[in-house]
């Protein structure tokens, strides 16, 4: 009986040291073959928002907004985006508004063909100086027509 209690403990033991050995061993693979830059968002950003809609005769309502900490300006960009045959999304239609304070928003309307379309959204918080301090790339929802 006590020779069973240790060959089951040794063999245990034999186990958690061979997949301890493994998970080190990938885990070190894994950052040796792919460079990950670590940064931070929303550090200046602090709202993305957008909205997409489809109203009567194919008519699309565009909407977008940037809210940026007070120190900065707002920026927003939206796409207006259609599915292609290759299953690619072009750009089709482009809006752009820099606001003077912490607030920017766009509202469009555009009328469409039949298809599937997305918003690609741009929020930029913008110094002083000019100069964009972040960006994030947002998507809408797919809506088909």
């Amino acid at each position: 009986m006590k020779n069973k209690i240790v060959l089951i403990i040794s063999i245990t033991l034999i186990m958690v040291l061979m997949s301890s050995t493994y998970t080190n061993i990938f885990a070190e693979d894994y950052f040796v073959e792919k460079s990950i830059e670590i940064r931070p968002y929303y550090t200046s950003i602090i709202l993305c928002a957008n909205n997409l809609k489809l109203n009567s005769n194919g008519n699309l309502s565009c909407e977008g907004q940037t809210s940026v900490r007070n120190e900065f300006i707002s920026g927003v960009k939206m796409e207006l985006q259609q599915l292609s045959n290759t299953d690619d999304w072009t750009t089709i239609k482009t809006w752009e508004s820099i606001s003077d304070d912490s607030e920017a928003y766009l509202y469009k309307n555009w009328y469409v063909v039949k298809g599937s379309y997305r918003l690609k959204l741009t929020h930029n918080a913008i110094n002083s100086s000019g100069n964009t301090v972040e960006t994030v790339i947002k998507y809408s929802k797919t809506v088909i027509y």
